[in-house]
């Protein structure tokens, strides 16, 4: 059988380690898929573009490794869009291989508007959304650009590729396989450490008195777990992490605060106001964790900011007194040969703030009410969860903040992953899929809102297709809360956001043959979770919460990070 260019691509990714592909089928991608079959690639198939590009999101989150998805031309491409946003925002590996009409239409009549059936500027689009994007128009440039855009993704700050294929170049043939170099692409000079800042940097830890580390996902994706417990029990300091940073560190340990920022532990905020030395490991430092009262974010700190991303460090949000272009492990392993310790430490202040952790201001439960409070729910849930080996994925809303408080976290037992930089609704289902494909062995724990599971709730299909441990837990509040809670603040009304009629998502899940329970009151809630604990394989539980309950304390504008708006008045 005489071979084509899908052949060769499917060969390269094969020798590269790609064992499957994420994909929703389409006409200009089938050569691509048979190709991938007949190389004995796995071919995923999802309901959608977005439950493809989400479920690879997780497998690359989980595996560090590159993921590919492939979807067809015109929609295929605008439908897998915010996939790749989250992808770049959110620093994950990613190829995206569109499908793409004949290059006689794509280099001709310029002028008209659409040149071919399902067409659209693929390349144009996707751009600013990538680290590297180019439509293949000769069989040349596939030999180079395939293995340019699958090595850019993991070249410095990881993130997304997107090749755009037209169909007649995929069905070229060609007469053998031909071997390319494994050549590396980028910013691929080795990065330096500027020594006398380190020794900078290490002479103000020790000397200290309110030392914190701040842990960012470029921490948790460069997996150094003992060496930032090393780092922090020399520094004697206390710890805190971004949202994207959950899991760094054991949020059980007295020294860790929990997360930073707008919906952050109120514990974790002072620490970072009261600090006097503040160390970043791979956190952007961005409006969400500093807040918009940027000059006078940790006002009394020295702050040493390490990061990959040398475009992050060129434009600080905040002041920053030494800037390490380098990548976390190569800072932390230099820095820890480095340091002797911190004598100096204040263990009053530490032992302030631990108490006011242990008081859990977060989210309190209206005794009042007669509705399930959400922190309550959360709660039983930690319970049953805390010895079992999770994965916790969340999508946007109240519930994400909620389940990003009140469940525990570590780098042995309990993963998070969720929509940082893009807070992308719908995240949740599909990624919990791939979480699962990537992990087998673990319990995946979607938590998600009324609202953000509506937005990709044809993967239920998906899950139920797969018989994936993947538990769901519906927070249903009838409302869109982060927003409504956002417009009562403002404006003191939620008229587009609150009062939703919800749908019964109980018996939708079993429509989709998904096993599946509806609780409304305290009564039986314990049963209920341990049930839906236990239960083996996909399982829905939904849970009417209180509609009024809002995410408190919040860091809201004009507010500095001591600062938090306590709540409403019901």
């Amino acid at each position: 059988m005489r071979k084509n260019i899908a052949d060769w691509v499917a060969v390269y990714l094969r020798n590269k380690g790609v064992d499957r592909v994420f994909v929703y089928p389409g006409g200009t991608i089938a050569p691509l898929v048979n190709a991938f079959i007949g190389k004995g690639i796995l071919i995923d198939v999802f309901k959608s573009e977005q439950g493809a590009g989400y479920a690879a999101l997780a497998y690359a989150r989980i595996t560090g490794q590159t993921q590919v998805v492939m979807v067809t031309s015109g929609p295929g491409v605008t439908n897998v869009i915010s996939p790749l946003a989250d992808a770049y925002y959110d620093s994950t590996p990613l190829l995206l291989i569109t499908g793409q009409i004949g290059t006689v239409d794509l280099t001709t009549r310029k002028d008209v508007r659409q040149r071919g059936f399902q067409e659209t500027p693929t390349v144009d689009i996707v751009k600013p959304l990538s680290k590297y994007a180019t439509c293949l128009l000769s069989i040349e440039s596939v030999y180079t650009d395939i293995p340019k855009a699958f090595n850019f993704t993991m070249t410095g700050r990881k993130g997304p590729s997107v090749i755009d294929f037209p169909m007649d170049i995929q069905r070229t043939e060609i007469n053998k396989m031909i071997d390319t170099p494994d050549e590396s692409y980028g910013d691929t000079s080795v990065l330096q450490v500027n020594f006398d800042s380190l020794k900078e940097i290490v002479y103000a830890g020790e000397q200290a008195k309110k030392p914190v580390i701040l842990l960012g996902q470029g921490a948790l994706s460069c997996r150094e777990f003992e060496i930032y417990e090393r780092i922090a029990d020399k520094l004697n300091a206390l710890v805190v992490t971004s949202f994207l940073g959950i899991g760094s560190f054991n949020t059980d340990s007295d020294r860790c605060m929990g997360y930073i920022g707008h919906t952050g532990n109120q514990v974790a905020n002072h620490a970072v106001n009261e600090c006097d030395f503040l160390l970043v490991f791979g956190a952007r430092l961005d409006l969400r964790q500093t807040g918009t009262v940027v000059d006078k974010f940790a006002p009394n700190a020295d702050i040493a900011w390490v990061d990959i991303d040398i475009n992050e460090l060129d434009n600080p949000r905040v002041g920053v007194k030494w800037k390490m272009h380098l990548d976390v492990t190569q800072f932390c392993h230099n820095f820890i040969d480095a340091l002797n310790g911190n004598d100096e430490y204040d263990a009053t202040w530490q032992d302030k703030l631990l108490d006011l952790k242990l008081q859990r201001i977060e989210d309190r439960p209206d005794e009042n009410s007669n509705y399930i409070q959400p922190r309550l729910l959360l709660d039983q849930i930690a319970s049953v969860m805390k010895k079992d080996a999770t994965v916790v994925v969340t999508g946007v809303g109240c519930h994400q903040h909620w389940a990003a408080r009140h469940l525990p976290y570590d780098p042995i037992l309990h993963a998070h992953i969720t929509s940082g930089g893009h807070g992308t609704m719908g995240y949740d289902l599909p990624s919990s899929i791939g979480a699962a494909m990537a992990c087998p062995e673990k319990t995946i724990l979607c938590v998600v809102g009324d609202g953000s599971l509506l937005m990709n709730i044809q993967e239920l299909a998906s899950l139920c297709d797969r018989q994936l441990n993947v538990k769901i837990l519906v927070l249903n509040n009838s409302r869109l809360g982060i927003v409504s809670q956002f417009q009562l603040i403002t404006w003191g009304d939620d008229p587009t956001t609150g009062d939703f009629v919800s749908p019964n998502f109980s018996a939708i899940a079993q429509g989709f043959g998904i096993s599946s329970a509806r609780v409304d009151s305290m009564d039986g809630l314990r049963e209920q979770v341990d049930w839906f604990w236990k239960r083996a394989g996909p399982v829905l539980l939904e849970v009417m919460i209180d509609s009024d309950s809002d995410v408190t304390p919040m860091l809201l504008a004009g507010q500095n990070m001591g600062e938090m708006w306590k709540g409403r008045d019901l």
